[in-house]
């Protein structure tokens, strides 16, 4: 578990990315490669779901495959914010990107990095519906997951 997030957190601040380049391209074909990035992300975490959800699997082995797949979501969308910087009022940095990411995740927004384009407000939007509604189903079918009696 760790390990994991380590390896997303060294992949998101040590591999050369260029902050307008991750920003170019025409719009609708931005907003298509978010929706299916947006899609692949779900099918990954509903893989690890289901990897958490095997009979022979202790409460917290359960967690540690859905926490890895938070990373992933976080680093996801992290990167989308930081190839969008120049839309928020506070965000600089990688770190702006990735603290802006885990607030709206923990739903504590501190309102100190405020997103001020419709696209990136959609994002966060975006963000906001898919942190409730996936991966807190994925938390709650982990949590109360019974064992089979065989």
């Amino acid at each position: 578990m760790l390990l994991g997030t380590a390896a997303f957190g060294s992949f998101y601040f040590l591999v050369p990315m260029n902050r307008h380049e991750l920003s170019q391209g025409p719009p609708l074909l931005r907003a298509v490669l978010l929706l299916a990035s947006l899609l692949l992300v779900t099918l990954l975490l509903a893989a690890q779901v289901r990897r958490s959800l095997r009979p022979d699997r202790l409460p917290l082995e359960r967690l540690s495959p859905l926490l890895g797949a938070v990373n992933l979501v976080v680093v996801f969308f992290a990167l989308i914010y930081y190839g969008n910087a120049e839309d928020f009022a506070g965000l600089e940095t990688r770190l702006d990107a990735l603290y802006f990411t885990v607030t709206t995740l923990c739903t504590v927004g501190y309102g100190d990095i405020v997103p001020l384009g419709p696209g990136v407000r959609a994002v966060a939007t975006i963000q906001m519906i898919f942190d409730l509604v996936i991966v807190t189903t994925a938390i709650s079918l982990i949590v109360n997951a019974r064992p089979q009696s065989g």
